[in-house]
């Protein structure tokens, strides 16, 4: 009896001792690639926010990894006949894994590093987009979608300001950070693409001053004065601040930075003192300056385009505002000819050509559907590949569901966010035809929030097809947005729905 005793625990000794060793193995097997824009490469981070959304994918790997680990340590000591070699097997696993992925490390900007580096930093509930909205209270001329494209071109222009001087920019910066953030080792910073930007804080309806705080993600090429360059991913935070009294700029003036009041040349501010209109014009008085700058993390990378992180939240509940669906059926009241149907449509044209464009490596293609900032961040992942001499496959990529997530309407624009889910097969090859990282047969399961825009004065059908929003003509769009054949900014929204922003599932905040 003791013999059939000892067999069945050596027996459950292997069982066990193999379904460590599996569990270490596929613990850390799990693997996303990119896609489209850069993909995951921008996924923010941390899947464990505080919108109430529960922790998922690699959160909560490493535990599981390491209470499996040590298991196998245990089992060496009690039985080291059994654990000593199973011990072995993992370790081989590992050096082969090590081995193969040896030419591929570099940096992206979700690697388990910089996600942890982003948990560690998030440590303020977030704001919705349509908390911000409530700013149309005091400034009816008030525009979401301008306001965040001003926020990107004011962090850009700051980032610049850190090798060639903030003396420009003085109008709006606060006095303690015009020359703080000037860094004297350097001549220029340049390539400066964002990849994410959430609401952290949002406060002063009832005055003086509004403040809004804003976690951008971002990376950028900083020259040196010495010589030589270094790229770094960072998450920083700005505090972004106004006098409640302030009134938006117009649309005309919504991509320039000039004199806060009248608009006259930056060149004309000198200091916060404008020689046109001969007003002060710092101070967050007529606009938004930013009040407050910090470094969260700042690591040095250089490109990685072939990455191995494991995808996070698209097993999550989608994040619906619970006024979007009354303010979709508002809209598609003002244009009948808008319908839910018609609206996936467009997401699937966009889509399609997405896919095209990024696998072929020919931005151009997406120019007509995105907005000028999605199309400069696409532009720089694309020409990273062309110039690594590689490139990233989506095959038979296909929209699973699109859920609806919010919708919000300003005096210029429509805003809808969709969760769109989808399937693809991911994977990366040399230009010689070499396969450098993905699987080509085993298609990989995603979703991202996309939104899109149109100007709140359009009406009509959304496009299906590859044809100008304005004249109809084929398509063929100059690097502006403009059409060669009847030279419209078609790529502004005002046309038609084009996508303006690509956020991950563990990014998006509502």
């Amino acid at each position: 009896m003791s013999n059939v005793r000892r067999n069945n625990e050596r027996a459950l000794l292997v069982w066990l001792a193999l379904a460590l060793a599996v569990g270490v193995a596929l613990s850390y097997s799990t693997s996303a690639w990119a896609r489209p824009g850069g993909g995951h490469s921008y996924s923010g981070g941390s899947s464990s926010r505080s919108s109430g959304r529960s922790g998922s994918g690699s959160s909560g790997d490493g535990g599981d990894a390491a209470g499996l680990i040590f298991q196998l340590i245990l089992l060496c000591i009690q039985y080291p006949a059994l654990g000593v070699p199973l011990l072995i097997i993992v370790v081989a696993f590992f050096v082969v894994k090590a081995a193969v992925g040896a030419g591929q490390k570099g940096w992206s900007t979700s690697t388990p590093e910089a996600v942890q580096a982003v948990q560690r930093v998030e440590q303020t509930a977030r704001v919705g987009r349509s908390e911000l909205d409530m700013i149309r209270t005091l400034d009816p001329g008030f525009s979401l979608v301008l306001f965040e494209d001003f926020a990107y071109m004011l962090y850009a222009a700051v980032q610049r300001g850190r090798g060639i001087g903030t003396q420009a920019l003085a109008a709006y910066l606060a006095p303690n950070l015009a020359q703080a953030l000037v860094d004297p080792q350097l001549s220029d910073v340049q390539g400066i693409v964002i990849g994410a930007m959430r609401y952290v804080r949002f406060s002063g309806l009832q005055g003086p001053m509004l403040e809004v705080e804003i976690e951008i993600e971002s990376n950028f090429l900083e020259v040196l004065r010495a010589g030589g360059t270094r790229r770094f991913y960072a998450v920083d935070r700005i505090l972004l601040s106004r006098a409640v009294t302030a009134r938006s700029r117009p649309l005309a003036r919504a991509h320039t930075l000039d004199c806060p009041n009248c608009g006259a040349p930056l060149e004309a501010v000198r200091g916060t003192e404008c020689s046109y209109c001969r007003q002060n014009v710092g101070f967050g008085r007529f606009d938004w300056m930013i009040a407050g700058f910090n470094s969260l993390t700042r690591e040095a990378r250089g490109p990685l385009l072939t990455s191995d992180v494991a995808e996070t939240g698209t097993e999550l509940p989608t994040i619906v505002d619970r006024g979007a669906p009354q303010r979709f059926e508002e809209i598609t009241r003002k244009d009948p000819a808008l319908s839910w149907q018609a609206l996936q449509g467009r997401v699937a044209l966009v889509f399609a050509e997405l896919q095209v464009a990024w696998s072929g490596r020919d931005p151009m293609r997406i120019r007509p559907f995105v907005s000028d900032n999605l199309f400069q961040s696409m532009y720089y992942w694309i020409d990273l590949y062309t110039q690594a001499r590689c490139r990233n496959l989506t095959e038979n990529a296909t929209i699973l569901r699109v859920d609806l997530a919010n919708v919000l309407s300003d005096a210029y624009f429509d805003a809808i966010t969709l969760r769109v889910f989808a399937s693809s097969i991911d994977y990366t090859i040399s230009d010689d035809g070499k396969l450098l990282s993905g699987n080509r047969s085993r298609p990989r399961t995603y979703s991202e929030y996309w939104t899109l825009i149109r100007g709140t004065a359009r009406r009509g059908e959304p496009r299906r097809d590859s044809t100008c929003s304005n004249c109809g003509a084929p398509l063929r769009i100059a690097m502006t947005g403009q059409c060669e054949y009847c030279r419209v900014k078609i790529t502004s929204g005002d046309f038609d729905w084009v996508l303006s922003r690509i956020e991950q599932d563990e990014s998006y905040g509502g």
